[in-house]
C-alpha cells in the first residue's frame, strides 16, 4: 500500500535549448532500471509510478551524447520536475554528462508546504525516535525527546501519522534502519488525508534490496552515565523473485525485516543526585513511630 511519486521533465538540446522528441529516458536505482519513458513532440516525459527514494535519470538520443542526472529525489504523492540537457556528438556510453540534482526552493509539483527527510539525513541526526526526526522540519515543535509533535501551533492530537500510506492509530515508532523517508506536511494538507487539522507525518519504509544483506547494531552507556541506555537493532533484506527486463534482472518480490529494542535504567537521571535520610536517623524515626 506504499504511496508513489513521479518524475516529469523535458529533454533539451544543450546548444539550442530546443526540445528533442522521441528521446529515451530511464530511471535507475542501484544500477537497475526501474522505469522509463519516451519524450513526446515537445520533448516532455513522465516516469511513474516510482517508489520514494533517489534515482539516476539517463537520457539518450540518436546523434547525441548520453546525459545523466544523479540523485533525483522522489517523494510520496509528489511530482519531481527535472529537465535534462544533452549535447551533440558521437554516442559513447563511456562519456556521460553527469549533473548533480539540486532540490528547488519552490516546488511547483506540490502546492503543500512539506519537508522530506531522506534515509541518509536520518542517519546523521542524533536521535533514533521517528517523532524527533520529524521535529527537525520547519514549523514542527517538540517539547522533549519522544514527545508528540505540534505543527504550527496546533495541539499534538491534531498531528496525524501515516506509515506507507496507512493511518496509524497507535505508536508510530519503527526501526531507524527500515525508514526510507519521513515527510512532514505543515501546510496545504492534501485532501486525501481527510480531517487533519494540524499536520501530517508520513513515514515510508524501505523496500527489498537487490542482494541479500543486513546489519546488526548495539549501543550502550551502562558504564558512562546514569541513563543506562541500551539499544539493539537488526535488519535483513533481499530478493525472493527476480524478473529480467532489458537485459537486467529486477527484484519484483522480496523481503525486508527490521527490529529494534531499547532499554533505559533511567530516562531522566538527576545531575545533582537525590537527598537521602541518614541510616541512623532513619532508624531513630522508625523506633519513635513504634512507641
Amino acid at each position: 500500500m506504499a504511496e508513489t511519486g513521479a518524475i516529469k521533465g523535458k529533454v533539451i538540446d544543450k546548444a539550442t535549448n530546443e526540445p528533442l522528441p522521441f528521446a529515451s529516458v530511464v530511471a535507475e536505482q542501484g544500477g537497475v532500471q526501474v522505469g522509463g519513458a519516451q519524450t513526446d513532440f515537445d520533448g516532455n516525459f513522465t516516469i511513474k509510478p516510482l517508489n520514494p527514494g533517489k534515482y539516476n535519470i539517463k537520457a539518450t538520443f540518436v546523434g547525441y551524447q548520453t546525459a545523466q542526472v544523479n540523485d533525483v529525489v522522489v517523494s510520496i504523492d509528489k511530482i519531481t520536475f527535472q529537465d535534462i540537457k544533452v549535447g551533440k556528438g558521437a554516442v559513447d556510453i563511456t562519456q556521460i554528462d553527469i549533473v548533480d540534482y539540486k532540490v528547488p526552493l519552490i516546488d511547483k509539483g506540490n502546492p503543500a508546504t512539506q519537508t522530506t527527510i531522506s534515509a541518509e539525513e536520518i542517519k546523521a541526526i542524533p536521535t533514533r525516535d521517528v517523532k524527533s526526526v520529524a521535529a527537525t522540519a520547519a514549523g514542527a515543535y517538540q517539547r522533549d525527546e519522544g514527545d508528540d509533535i505540534n505543527i504550527r501551533g496546533s495541539r499534538d492530537n491534531a498531528t496525524d501519522y501515516y506509515i506507507d500510506g496507512v493511518r496509524v492509530r497507535g505508536s508510530a515508532q519503527v526501526p531507524q534502519s527500515s525508514i526510507e523517508q519521513v515527510t512532514v506536511v505543515t501546510g496545504g494538507v492534501p485532501a486525501q488525508y481527510g480531517d487533519a487539522t494540524g499536520g501530517i507525518v508520513s513515514i515510508t519504509s524501505k523496500g527489498p534490496s537487490e542482494k541479500i544483506g543486513g546489519g546488526i547494531e548495539f549501543l550502550t552507556s551502562e558504564f558512562l552515565d546514569g541513563y543506562g541506555y541500551n539499544l539493539g537493532s537488526v535488519s535483513v533484506s533481499g530478493p525472493i523473485l527476480k524478473k529480467e527486463e532489458n537485459g537486467q534482472k529486477r527484484t519484483i518480490l522480496g523481503f525486508f525485516v527490521a527490529g529494534e529494542v531499547q532499554m533505559d535504567k533511567d530516562f531522566d537521571p538527576s545531575a545533582l543526585g537525590f537527598y537521602k535520610v541518614n541510616d541512623d536517623k532513619l532508624a531513630e524515626i522508625k523506633r519513635i513511630r513504634r512507641y
